[in-house]
């Protein structure tokens, strides 16, 4: 009986998260909205397509993303509320860098920067060098409007 009740629940919750449906909005107000939830995007460029896989909450990216240049896996973010820990990779699959972000939001205005070590790597995975981003000195960083 035991067997038989831990297979249904099982069915169950694959039934229930097979039916998760993907690139949904959340009403935030009559004017309006955020992403929410699961996410696929797509972006051709001139050499491919990337496609991004991850999850939103309350309109920001959480969580782990993953992002694919023509299927291969390029990059896997970890994000964790405004700290982004990135690894981005070589067409085989080894690391070519690795690091951490910080994205700071306010009203007006979105603030992203690198910060601490970020270690780069060759093709055969031996570390190359080592670029210190200092949080107070916010270069290699983008800015843009809301």
């Amino acid at each position: 009986m035991d067997k038989l009740l831990s297979l249904l629940l099982g069915v169950l919750f694959l039934q229930i998260s097979c039916n998760s449906k993907l690139n949904q909005y959340r009403e935030v107000s009559d004017s309006q909205r955020h992403r929410h939830g699961k996410w696929i995007e797509k972006d051709n460029v001139a050499g491919g397509e990337f496609l991004m896989k991850g999850k939103y909450k309350n309109g920001e990216k959480a969580g782990i993303w993953r992002t694919y240049y023509n299927g291969d896996l390029f990059q896997k973010d970890r994000i964790k509320d405004s700290i982004i820990l990135t690894k981005i990779y070589f067409p085989d699959g080894k690391i070519k860098e690795r690091g951490q972000s910080k994205l700071i939001i306010t009203n007006d205005l979105r603030h992203w920067f690198y910060f601490g070590d970020w270690k780069y790597y060759n093709q055969n995975g031996e570390l190359q060098y080592i670029k210190t981003y200092h949080p107070n000195n916010q270069f290699d960083s983008i800015s843009f409007l809301k």
